[in-house]
Order: structure tokens, then C-alpha cells, then sequence
């Protein structure tokens, strides 16, 4: 994985990692830059949530939380032909992805996943977790929802599951305790077609937990995912 831990371990540590510093690593080389800006188109919350739903799969929303969201930026990320919708002041650092990187899109400004933030999302891509497993990925995402429930502890919540396009899903949240207590959302997204599985962290200072909660939604449903990738 190119230095980058493995995502079974990424969940088992998770609540060692995750504080100020997302999923920074010490021994995991740091994303690369973005190059020149991609073209991006300026929508709202509720439009980037409904973007693509005919040709890929995005995450399901929580209820509907009553909180006005900023107007999102879509930006591309070609490498894994998807798309994330972001405050357009916020840092996107996409990583290579497909050889076991990590994408980091923080509220902070920031160059690389050794710089501390505390609200944003980092996300890891596995090609080869459910092979290596013997398990389809969907059983590989469930098994390790399971594992970093059960080291997130008891103020973890129930895990939920659904289902949208080839996609089936597995997300749950734990509180972290930090000089700066965070709410760490923790999404599984897992392609049986492909195999592969996507490890999404989205997390946010405990005491700003009701101002952020309708844009944590509409940056979670915003992020596309190409199936057939």
C-alpha cells in the first residue's frame, strides 16, 4: 500500500489517529499537491446531493438536519472518475488513491496530512482487502465496521447499513477524546462488483457537532464514486 496503512488497521487505530491530524501517519509519504485547479461549477447543498444519482452511487443521508449549509464547489477527481462538493474555501488534497494514498479535504489550510486540522474528511481506497480476505466486499466492510466499533468503545453508535447502486454501506460515529473533543463519522463504502471499498472519515470539533451537521450530510451525499471503477 505504499506506505499508507492498511485500511483493516485504519480502523482498528482509528481512534488513536484520528485527533487534529486525521489519519496522518508517520510513516505514510504525504499526498500530493493538487496540480492546476480543476474546473469546478459553484451549486448548492441540496443540488451537488443530487448529482450523478443516475450514474453512480453516493452515500445515503442521515435525516434531514434542519441547518443551512454553504453553497458547495464540485470538484473532480479523475483518478477514480468521481466527484467531492466542498466549501470553496476548503483544502482538497486528493492523493493518489488508487495506490493506496489518501484523500484529505479539510476546513483548515493545510499541505500535507502531518499538518493539524479538526474539521474535513480523509478517504482511503482498498483494491485488494476483500481478495486477500477470501470475503466479498461488502462481508470485508462489514467485519471491519464491526472491529473499529468495538475499539471506538461503548459511545460508539449502532452500526447502519444501506444500500445504493452497487454500493452497500456501513457507517456508524464515536466521539475521540483530544484537548479539542471530536465527533468522528466513520463510512464504509463497499462495491461487490469491484471489490473494492472506500474508508470515509468525516470529523468535527464535539462542541461545533449542530453547526456542522448539515454540511457533514451534504459532503457525504455529494461524494460520487464511478461503479465501475
Amino acid at each position: 500500500m505504499n506506505g499508507f496503512p492498511h485500511p483493516a488497521l485504519i480502523a482498528a487505530l482509528l481512534p488513536a489517529i484520528v485527533p487534529m491530524t486525521g489519519l496522518a501517519a508517520t510513516n505514510s509519504p504525504s499526498p500530493t499537491p493538487p496540480q492546476a485547479p480543476l474546473p469546478s461549477v459553484t451549486v448548492s447543498a441540496s443540488a451537488s446531493a443530487d448529482a450523478g444519482t443516475n450514474t453512480a452511487a453516493k452515500t445515503n443521508p442521515s435525516p434531514a438536519v434542519q441547518t443551512n449549509a454553504p453553497s458547495l464547489t464540485v470538484r473532480d477527481l479523475p483518478e477514480i472518475h468521481g466527484k467531492i462538493s466542498l466549501p470553496k474555501e476548503w483544502t482538497l488534497l486528493p492523493g493518489k488513491l488508487l495506490e493506496g494514498d489518501v484523500l484529505l479535504a479539510t476546513k483548515e489550510k493545510i499541505t500535507g496530512e502531518n499538518d493539524p486540522w479538526s474539521t474535513g474528511l480523509s478517504m482511503t481506497i482498498d483494491r485488494n482487502g476483500s481478495k486477500d480476505s477470501g470475503q466479498k466486499a461488502s462481508e470485508y466492510a462489514r467485519a471491519l465496521a464491526r472491529e473499529a466499533k468495538e475499539k471506538a468503545g461503548e459511545d460508539a453508535t449502532p452500526i447502519k447499513e444501506s444500500q445504493s447502486g452497487p454500493f452497500r454501506e456501513f457507517r456508524f460515529e464515536f466521539p475521540v477524546a483530544a484537548d479539542q473533543p471530536l465527533v468522528v463519522t466513520e463510512v464504509l463504502r463497499a462495491n461487490d462488483k469491484t471489490g473494492t471499498l472506500a474508508v470515509i472519515l468525516w470529523q468535527m470539533p464535539k462542541n461545533e457537532t449542530a453547526d456542522l451537521l448539515g454540511l457533514r450530510e451534504a459532503v457525504l451525499s455529494g461524494l460520487i464514486l464511478d461503479p465501475a471503477q
